[in-house]
């Protein structure tokens, strides 16, 4: 870093090509703007003309042609006044990869920092809106609100925001009113949800403290807003979370909660649990259309779904959704039916982008499946899909050698071994043709 600052200062005072070209060839070499709080320490201990260092951040900026020179101009920018250069950055932090290095940018280098950052958390899914939510201040009642209603939502695991969004959002507050909005029961529904899969985040329920009472007091606005499906999905899962092992309560019951905790959200939910209009709803729900939250809903109650799953395949055979539920359930029967229906429904021979999502939920799991599906087997041999053609080896690397040394099988894993430039399944055709 020390080296790559001397650089950059020999940059400054002579900017020329040769200059700026070794300065960037010196970041992209060794990932050096990943290393960013070592670079912002040193960079502050610089005195260095500051219209220099912004005339060079932005001349990196619009000829980069790294990610890695992305990230360091922009820190850079980020410690000077940058104020006139915050929609140049806001639209660099629209791209994922950039957002958390143009967030630190907004709060060191801009005024009101924090409503830049707040507008762009906004405006950012998957890991753009987790950085941003994360380094967000909850300032106002604003901020705080939008994050119980929209700043958990997320195109990918919404787990790793909900207790930045539970504790920020001061969701126990919220729910400790007399009432509340229904945006604010959907906000802490799917935040709650989340919070219960903390196998997925750092932080989950086991931290979150006072869970308890904020689960007791959400089941009781469910009261009034529980009407849906939807609603009553965190009911169940609730309910589900109550009744994990005997272990792992007792570790719960050693740390952060009590017995009378436990009993105060038992005794909440269980009416909820015992209406059987839910499993009814579920019921009613799947004949209209699939829905991965009813269905769980009606495998909560043991219900037995599989006729209509298969009824809803055939009005939708390429939902790969489906093909999820019905392999979730490793029923040897119900697996070998589904492999039967692929077989004569999926274009197994010229497979779209929608066959190989299918294909590929059912053929990761066949391991304990030996012989069922082998024409799913050799259509994913066959396809351009290497995490297909990955399952597919392993399957059968897994099964007995005379499902491998069929001919129609065997000449697919020697094609498949000629052609592929990925090690891994080379190894494995390698291993399988021994065989």
């Amino acid at each position: 870093m020390k080296k790559l600052l001397k650089l950059f200062a020999k940059q400054l005072n002579h900017p020329t090509n040769e200059t700026r070209k070794r300065t960037y060839e010196k970041i992209i070499s060794n990932n050096m703007a990943s290393r960013n709080s070592e670079l912002i320490d040193r960079f502050q201990q610089t005195q260095w003309d500051e219209s220099l260092v912004q005339q060079e951040a932005l001349w990196l900026l619009e000829h980069a042609a790294h990610r890695e020179v992305v990230k360091f101009a922009v820190m850079i920018l980020g410690c000077t006044n940058c104020e006139k250069y915050k929609e140049l950055l806001f639209t660099i932090g629209m791209h994922e990869e950039f957002t958390s290095y143009v967030v630190f940018a907004l709060k060191n280098g801009t005024i009101q920092g924090n409503e830049h950052v707040w507008r762009l958390a906004k405006s950012v899914d998957g890991w753009g809106k987790i950085s941003a939510v994360e380094q967000l201040e909850a300032s106002t009642p604003e901020i705080k609100r939008w994050l119980l209603i929209k700043g958990c939502e997320n195109t990918i695991m919404n787990e790793y925001l909900a207790y930045t969004c539970a504790l920020n959002g001061d969701l126990e507050s919220a729910l400790s009113k007399d009432e509340i909005t229904k945006e604010i029961y959907d906000g802490a529904s799917l935040i709650i949800q989340a919070l219960l899969e903390d196998e997925v985040s750092i932080y989950g329920i086991e931290d979150y403290l006072n869970a308890s009472v904020v689960l007791c007091r959400f089941i009781h606005h469910a009261h009034k807003q529980c009407q849906t499906i939807e609603d009553f999905y965190p009911m169940m899962k609730i309910s589900e979370f109550l009744s994990d092992d005997q272990e792992i309560w007792e570790d719960r019951l050693n740390d952060s909660w009590t017995q009378d905790d436990y009993k105060a959200v038992q005794e909440a939910v269980q009416p909820f649990i015992n209406d059987s209009r839910w499993p009814k709803l579920a019921i009613d729900t799947l004949k209209q259309g699939f829905s991965s939250q009813a269905l769980k809903i009606a495998l909560f109650y043991r219900l037995d779904v599989n006729e209509l799953l298969f009824a809803l395949l055939e009005k939708d055979p390429a939902n790969s959704e489906i093909y999820f539920a019905v392999m979730d359930t490793n029923h040897h029967q119900h697996i070998r039916e589904l492999c039967t229906f692929a077989e004569t429904h999926l274009s197994l021979s010229n497979l779209s982008d929608d066959d190989v999502a299918c294909l590929q939920y059912i053929v990761q799991d066949l391991y304990e499946h030996e012989g069922v599906g082998l024409p799913l087997i050799q259509a994913a041999l066959r396809s351009d899909d290497e995490n297909l053609q990955y399952h597919a080896l392993s399957v059968l690397k897994e099964w007995s050698p005379s499902y491998s040394q069929q001919a129609a099988t065997r000449e697919l894993i020697e094609m498949l071994f000629l052609k592929t430039k990925d090690k891994e399944d080379r190894k494995l055709a390698k291993h399988l043709l021994k065989k």
